[in-house]
């Protein structure tokens, strides 16, 4: 790698590097944080300044940064053969290998793996399969998915259909034809003004409705995280996805689990749908596969689906799904996460920051707190008793998050009012006391101004 100095660095990025869910001129103005190092559940920047990583840098380090192991393995694997495509019947050992051990390690009879490099493209192949299994099986106009408010799949534009975050699709639109969104397990903000368990879960019957509505004959598939990130870590009543399953199966409908913020520990289960007894058709995975050390992804499904493909190509191809060396690095990751229990690990200690953060509903600007394992969110309220939203002009949880980084607390993904926290499985919990000092002060300070 060319070796620059620091300034070149950070003005070849202000100038040449297109951001992320970032605004290019606040970048330009205020320079961008770089990260030069990671060691466990800590970070350090351009500058040598010291962060707890209260994020696993958006959900994926979950075994820790500096995991030499991997590393190690992955040079090895570089060394034999750097690349291998999966296209026209070959292959590649390590390919072979992680998707046996997916197969081991998902719930039911998950079988068959379609490996990709990232979540966005697991979705899609997801999408994919379903409508080209209902094909097969004689229905071509099943092509329909129903997916919920508020819900996060991806960016590409597949995804990002399925997506219900408006301000990630208004700039798209006109989106692909066959997407419809329902509401979804929100009990802080039930869309219908009802409380579990009176509720007698209408959230689940909206999508029964839905595809009554839609018509049975013309809907492929339902998605579904089984803990929605990206609106809070909403984590729905216990008979939510077991009766989703019945309704699926009722009217011939596949159910997708969208495993990719939530799988690999994040929420004390290796994947989160096992806390509710249920076995999708599909699952998405990506993420926490390889621990952010490799982009990788897959797209898994059970035997019965993929059997329906045996005499028929599957219409889907990607250049860099099953890299050997990002095969190599999920397939380390996978050993850790066991040997370690890490997703027992993340059990415990959610607790414990379950514990830490309760009090932070003091703020007047904390309305609701809420998550399981190392996957929690704050959602901010501009007033407590009617729960108004915070305005989108006052960007409060990006302001958080800003005085966080300043406090050596590294946080990302701010929504207008949501903060999440969701550090390595690895974390100590005197990090954990840490963050949630940070928060602390960091929200006091912002709700002074708000409220001022």
């Amino acid at each position: 790698m060319q070796k620059l100095s620091r300034d070149e660095v950070v003005e070849a990025i202000k100038e040449n590097l297109w951001p992320h869910y970032a605004f290019q001129k606040e970048i330009r103005e205020k320079g961008p944080k770089v990260l030069v190092k990671g060691e466990g559940a800590l970070l350090w920047d351009i500058e040598g300044k010291e962060y707890i990583d209260g994020h696993s840098i958006l959900w994926v380090v979950n075994v820790g940064h500096g995991r030499k192991e991997i590393v190690d393995a992955m040079a090895e694997q570089a060394n034999k053969i750097a690349y291998a495509s999966l296209f026209g019947g070959y292959s590649n050992e390590p390919a072979g290998i992680l998707a046996q051990k997916l197969a081991k390690i998902t719930p039911g009879d998950l079988w068959v793996s379609f490996l990709v490099s990232g979540g966005s493209e697991a979705v899609e192949v997801a999408i994919k399969i379903a409508r080209q299994y209902q094909t097969l099986k004689g229905f071509p106009q099943r092509f329909k998915v129903i997916a919920r408010k508020e819900s996060y799949h991806g960016a590409t534009l597949g995804a990002l259909s399925c997506t219900g975050l408006r301000v990630y699709r208004t700039s798209f639109e006109p989106l692909l034809p066959g997407f419809v969104h329902v509401p979804p397990p929100y009990c802080y903000r039930c869309e219908y003004n009802l409380e579990y368990p009176s509720c007698n879960l209408q959230c689940v019957k909206a999508i029964e409705e839905a595809i009554l509505w839609e018509g049975p004959k013309t809907v492929a598939a339902v998605i579904a995280e089984p803990i929605m990130s990206a609106a809070g870590a909403l984590v729905p009543p216990p008979e939510y996805f077991p009766r989703l399953r019945q309704i699926c199966d009722q009217y011939g409908v596949l159910l997708i689990i969208d495993e990719v913020l939530n799988g690999f520990g994040r929420t004390g289960k290796f994947f989160a749908i096992e806390r509710y007894g249920v076995i999708p058709d599909i699952m998405t995975m990506a993420k926490a596969m390889s621990g952010g050390y490799a982009p990788i992804g897959a797209a898994i499904s059970r035997k019965e689906i993929s059997d329906a493909f045996q005499d028929y190509m599957m219409m889907h191809g990607i250049t860099f799904g099953g890299h050997p060396v990002a095969c190599v690095a999920a397939l380390k990751n996978i050993e850790i996460l066991e040997r370690e229990n890490l997703p027992e690990r993340a059990e415990k200690m959610g607790e414990e920051l379950k514990k830490l953060l309760e009090p932070l509903k003091k703020h007047r600007m904390v309305g609701d707190i809420r998550g399981i394992g190392l996957h929690f969110a704050i959602e901010y309220v501009m007033d407590k008793g009617t729960k108004a939203r915070i305005p989108s002009d006052q960007r409060v949880a990006a302001r958080v998050e800003e005085l966080c980084w300043s406090k050596g607390l590294y946080l990302c993904r701010a929504s207008v009012d949501k903060t999440y926290i969701a550090p390595p499985l690895i974390v100590t919990y005197e990090q954990l006391q840490r963050i949630v000092e940070i928060l602390d002060q960091s929200i006091a300070e912002v709700e002074r101004e708000i409220f001022a």
